[in-house]
Formats: structure tokens, sequence, C-alpha cells
């Protein structure tokens, strides 16, 4: 029970103070689950943000339904997402309620302005710290550089990337395989 209101209060206390949506979850995610707490490694929330960006849903709340469950299970699983969504449930509720004063602030749109310059820089720290187990070597800078091009360029849909960089990934692993047998 003790780890599950661990798991739970770390989500919630990142979801309470991370604005601008999942994606803004994840420099935090990675700070506290691999840097502070220790529970999951840069190797495995590389790969639980990735098997969430390829399904549907919210990255944050995926990842925090994956590393929920490898700490405590399914039980885990439900205590993280809670924590995840609950905050902003709760934050969204009072927006609501206060919907037209907000938008209607000149000092609250200038205050949601400055926020979305701050996630941006959040989410490139974010990338920065992790393209060290992302990238592992030329063919993966390689990969990288191509699937950005693809997507800023040639406006091509970030599924078909998604898409495109599993069947690579399975086409190595097999080439890798096959070489390791020979």
């Amino acid at each position: 029970m003790k780890k599950l209101f661990q798991i739970f209060s770390t989500m919630f206390f990142i979801g309470l103070f991370t604005v601008g949506g999942g994606l803004a979850m994840l420099p935090q995610m990675t700070r506290v689950f691999v840097r502070k707490r220790g529970w999951v490694t840069e190797e495995e929330i590389v790969d639980y943000f990735a098997v969430s960006q390829s399904v549907p849903g919210v990255i944050a709340t995926n990842t925090s339904v994956m590393i929920g469950y490898k700490l405590a299970g399914t039980p885990g699983a439900m205590a993280a997402v809670l924590g995840a969504v609950l905050p902003s449930f709760l934050v969204l509720i009072a927006v609501t309620v206060f919907y037209q004063a907000f938008i209607t602030n000149p000092v609250m749109a200038g205050a949601l302005r400055g926020v979305g310059a701050a996630v941006a820089a959040l989410l490139f720290y974010t990338v920065w710290g992790l393209r060290k187990s992302s990238l592992r070597g030329v063919v993966d800078i390689l990969l990288c550089l191509m699937a950005a091009a693809l997507v800023f360029v040639l406006n091509v849909n970030p599924v078909w990337i998604i898409l495109g960089g599993f069947l690579l990934g399975i086409a190595r692993a097999i080439v890798r395989a096959k070489q390791g047998a020979a």
C-alpha cells in the first residue's frame, strides 16, 4: 500500500506542477523516475516514451501506466494514471468555471504565452538529455535526421514516421540476429 501511495503521490505532484500537457511532463518524469528515485533506467523511460507515443492516448498518461505497472503491477498502473490525470481534472474544472475571466485578461494571456515558451524549452531539454539513450550510433543519428526532415520539410504525417521506425527497428534486429548466427 505504501508503494501505491508513493506512485500516486509522485505522479500527482508531477501532474500538478507541470503546465503544457502530456509532453511537458516528460522532463519531470525523467528527472523523478530515473534520476531522483531510480525506479526506471534511462533506457526504459526512452522505451516507455516511444511506446506511449506510438499508441493512442496521451503520452504522459500512457507512460505513467507503464511505469506504475512495472513498479506494482495493475494496482500500480491504476495509482499512476490516477495521480497523473487528477491534477489536470481538478484544474480543468477550475478553469472552466473561470474561463471568461482568464481568456479576456491580458496579463493571463501573457502568462500563458510565457508558459508555452518554457514548455518548449523543457521539451528540448528532455530530448537533448535522452539522445545518448536513443541515438546509439551513426545509423540512429541518420535515421533521426531523416525522420525530422520528413516531418518538418516534407510535412509527412508522424504516424508514418513512427510506423517506419518500427519496421526499420525490426529489420535491423533481424539482420543483427542473422549476423550473430552466422
